[in-house]
């Protein structure tokens, strides 16, 4: 995202999202605010001013800012506060999040912050009052993200884009070849949103038959088919306000695509069997590993719904193109296998680690995992050599081409956008002005943003 990206677009999408979002500069002017933040001015345009006045009613910046540190570490930052009590008595606990906003340097030339309220079970007590100064990350807390492990700067900008779309309930597909971690990334979506004290629930859609698929997603009712001897709640009902997880989509029948898609269109699901259909709120992340425009030029997929699901498209980079962070990965697996097999602390040989940062992993960390297991169980001290992973030294082949890791953050953005605008006319049944009226913007704005995103009539 450039430096103007926030001052000249009012970014409806974010003007959805409930919790307080600003972008601000070094000198903690604020350049944007969302709807809500705009909400406290008293209809004054809040941009220009200093973020503490406005947020806060302060005269000088917060101690700790989380902006601050990221401006000195070019990282995210995370820091939880009380900030005032409830009429209970209770303490009201916020917590701030700031990202980065960088320039074609890498340098950071803004950064973005979003307020969440918290209930005190959900913060850390360590971290409740704590100066940023004063608490020093651990390296391990820097590496890690939702139970995925790296550091190296293609998944950390994985990490920063998982951050920026979860508060979102766009539709997201996810791309990652075998063993790259796809339900991982599906569950930090989820750990990240608004909907994290709500179900997560996953299904292989490539791993049952049709009909099996239908009455696991949708239910069924009582006689819908032999065995069904009582009615059964679907996935979609199961998962209301949660997130529903979709692996491997593309192995799915274009009837069940069809039927799938329906339920992304309207918002209701109908039981196998069933005459009528049950409203879900549900958030859909689907997965694949395999190219779907390719699927859809061979009629195998249907293209409607592939545009239905990749509102935010997310590709998850294969191992070998993040060598810097197989020590980590390597590390953490050992950690996680030598104590449960009764080992004492092991570590890998430089021969061994050199054997690994040179293979194919063709099974990506998937396959790191299953040889670190192997060899903290083969060998037979504490330092681990090549000899116990039992894998063949082999010339890795030349890498091939792969898909971007992700579409500029402007243009996930415009996706979601595309996506707020769509619910918002089906939600007023067409009607254009209340619409724009939901998303804060002008009614000609509405219409040009249908005719820039080629939205068709709704309702």
């Amino acid at each position: 995202m450039n430096e103007s990206d926030f001052k000249n677009d009012p970014h409806p999408v974010l003007d959805g999202i409930a919790d307080p979002i600003i972008v601000i500069d070094r000198d903690f002017n604020l350049t944007y605010a969302n709807k809500t933040v705009r909400g406290r001015t008293a209809g004054a345009s809040p941009t220009g001013q200093k973020c503490y006045e406005v947020l806060h009613g302060r005269n000088h910046p917060c101690d700790p800012c989380p902006c601050l540190q990221t401006f000195e570490t070019n990282k995210p930052y995370r820091v939880i506060r009380k900030t005032e009590s409830t009429e209970g008595g209770s303490p009201l606990l916020k917590e701030f999040r700031s990202y980065p906003i960088l320039d074609q340097e890498g340098k950071v030339i803004r950064t973005i912050e979003v307020i969440q309220e918290l209930s005190p079970a959900e913060a850390p007590p360590s971290e409740e009052n704590t100066p940023a100064r004063k608490r020093k990350a651990s390296p391990a807390d820097e590496r890690s993200f939702c139970g995925m492990i790296g550091g190296s700067k293609k998944i950390r900008a994985l990490f920063q884009m998982i951050r920026l779309i979860a508060p979102s309930n766009a539709t997201i597909l996810i791309y990652g070849e075998s063993g790259t971690g796809k339900e991982l990334v599906a569950k930090a979506i989820h750990q990240s949103s608004p909907r994290r004290d709500r179900p997560f629930i996953a299904i292989d859609c490539g791993a049952l038959p049709e009909t099996l698929l239908e009455s696991e997603l949708f239910g069924h009712v009582k006689g819908a088919f032999t065995g069904a001897i009582q009615n059964k709640k679907g996935l979609f009902e199961e998962a209301e306000g949660g997130t529903l997880f979709l692996d491997e989509i593309a192995d799915t029948s274009l009837a069940f695509q069809s039927k799938l898609l329906r339920v992304l269109q309207e918002g209701e699901a109908r039981p196998v069997g069933g005459n009528r259909s049950i409203k879900v709120n549900v958030r859909v992340v689907a997965a694949t590993n395999k190219p779907l425009k390719e699927a859809i030029a061979r009629k195998n997929f249907r293209e409607d719904l592939y545009y239905r699901l990749a509102v935010m498209p997310i590709v998850i980079p294969p191992l070998r193109e993040r060598p810097d962070d197989i020590p980590l990965l390597a590390e953490h697996f050992i950690e996680k296998y030598a104590l449960p097999n009764g080992r004492g602390p092991m570590h890998l040989s430089g021969e061994a680690l050199s054997l690994l940062m040179k293979f194919h992993w063709h099974g990506n960390v998937r396959e790191l995992e299953n040889v670190i297991e192997r060899g903290v169980l083969v060998s037979p001290g504490l330092e681990i050599l090549p000899e116990s992973f039992l894998i063949d030294e082999e010339i890795p082949p030349p890498s091939s081409p792969s898909i971007p890791l992700s579409i500029s953050r402007d243009e996930a953005v415009l996706k979601v956008e595309k996506e707020q605008i769509i619910d918002a006319i089906k939600r007023h049944k067409g009607n254009k002005s209340l619409a724009a009226r939901s998303l804060g913007i002008a009614r000609a704005s509405l219409y040009n943003k249908l005719k820039r995103y080629q939205i068709e009539s709704l309702g």
